[in-house]
């Protein structure tokens, strides 16, 4: 009221503040992840189960795939604070889908207060494609003679590559087959002309594709061959035989 400046500060004493709600003890959770997300034939993958805290009571009766479609390895625990898991995944051979996940049911997994888990917790989708290259061979005329050709035409389940007419099997003593032309764009379908041999009689004959040399988009390999439907080749003239049934004719006979 005199007019007097203060000088320094006047300070309270110390408090806390604490305004966060009660923390409660969350039940466990996990991460599934797994190591290709595009499985090919000959390949693995390995699945990591990475839980949030230490748990008892997991194996794989916890862990829901689709059998038909693969096999998981015996879980390795990584580590010994019980949170990491490993286990190895086998697609089977013959698969295609684009649909695939791992998922952990964690109702029998407990932590280390007893708290059992609820749901699931599910790998990212990954792709399984095993099922290697198959061909469908076509000729456009099974009954050839002379003069004709036929268009041979290779089809493909899926997008190959290394095709090539060393791939192609016939017998070449009985006809020629052309260079191959692809159709479109999408390295599925090519023609061949084949051309008949002349003078050939034949009643047997197929053309097949080796496909052992033939890759898909994922790497696999064909096997086997595909083959076309039986053809016939008739380019033989037609012949006679003259015979005479007496070759020392005399008068009257």
């Amino acid at each position: 009221a005199q007019g007097n400046a203060g000088t320094g500060t006047g300070s309270s004493g110390n408090f806390s503040i604490d305004t966060r709600p009660t923390v409660v003890d969350r039940p466990p959770e996990v991460t599934v992840t797994i190591s290709d997300e595009r499985l090919t034939a000959g390949e693995t993958a390995t699945v990591t189960f990475t839980f949030s805290e230490s748990v008892t009571g997991f194996d794989l009766n916890d862990v829901q795939y689709d059998t038909s479609k693969g096999t998981l390895s015996a879980l390795t625990a990584v580590g010994t604070d019980g949170k990491v898991w490993t286990a190895s995944y086998t697609p089977n051979s013959g698969i295609e889908s684009a649909d695939n996940t791992i998922r952990v049911n964690l109702a029998g997994v407990l932590d280390a207060q007893g708290n059992a888990g609820t749901g699931t917790g599910s790998s990212g989708n990954f792709s399984i494609d095993t099922k290697p290259p198959e061909a469908t061979v076509t000729i456009s005329d099974n009954h050839l003679s002379a003069g004709e050709t036929a268009t041979v035409t290779f089809t493909f389940r899926e997008s190959v590559t290394g095709f090539g007419t060393e791939d192609i099997q016939y017998d070449t003593s009985k006809g020629t087959l052309s260079a191959l032309t692809a159709v479109g764009t999408d390295g599925k379908v090519w023609t061949a002309s084949y051309t008949p041999s002349s003078d050939t009689e034949s009643a047997d004959n197929t053309i097949r594709v080796n496909l052992a040399g033939v890759l898909d988009a994922q790497g696999n390999a064909g096997t086997g061959t595909g083959s076309s439907g039986n053809f016939s080749i008739d380019t033989k003239p037609p012949e006679a035989t003259v015979t005479i049934s007496d070759n020392h004719l005399s008068a009257g006979e």
